[in-house]
């Protein structure tokens, strides 16, 4: 699957094989309130709190699905779903061209990597690929939610670049 976020644009595109669109993220401006929709299944997650932000993900009746922290001093997002699955959201390096979603297993350190998200930026756009490196249960809310957690973080790092620098 790809993913594609044109210049000045705050719908990103998500694209099949085929190059069809499949699903769209879209982030408002000034609002904590984020659109997402993957393979017809709708999903939105609200975004709360100060400095440690959780972000509480609904399905399209507006009903919780499950909770999302987001750490503030280390770019750290857990994802803890109603039903108990617990998932870890890791960057791979510090530009943030790749994440990962893990799963957390209980009892073990040894914890699967079942969603690989890249991106590389071009002049005014950006896009990547999302692999699946397994049959997942919930498969859009994760692949969305994992996303969503490394655009929280993409948004946060530009906005205190851009406070840095003026």
């Amino acid at each position: 699957m790809k993913w594609i976020k044109k210049a000045f644009n705050r719908v990103i595109d998500f694209k099949d094989e085929n190059d069809q669109t499949i699903g769209t993220m879209t982030f408002k401006f000034l609002n904590r309130h984020i659109e997402s929709e993957l393979n017809h299944k709708k999903y939105f997650f609200d975004i709360d709190g100060f400095i440690n932000k959780t972000a509480t993900i609904l399905d399209e009746n507006r009903t919780e699905l499950g909770k999302i922290e987001l750490g503030f001093s280390r770019e750290r997002g857990v994802m803890t779903l109603n039903s108990g699955e617990k998932y870890i959201w890791k960057r791979k390096n510090w530009r943030m061209t790749e994440w990962d979603v893990l799963r957390d297993l209980p009892h073990t350190d040894n914890d699967p990597v079942i969603l690989n998200y890249n991106r590389t930026r071009q002049f005014l756009s950006e896009s990547g690929d999302i692999e699946i490196s397994d049959n997942i249960e919930n498969q859009e809310l994760i692949i969305l939610s994992g996303f969503f957690i490394g655009m929280y973080f993409l948004r946060k790092r530009r906005a205190r670049i851009i406070a840095a620098s003026s």
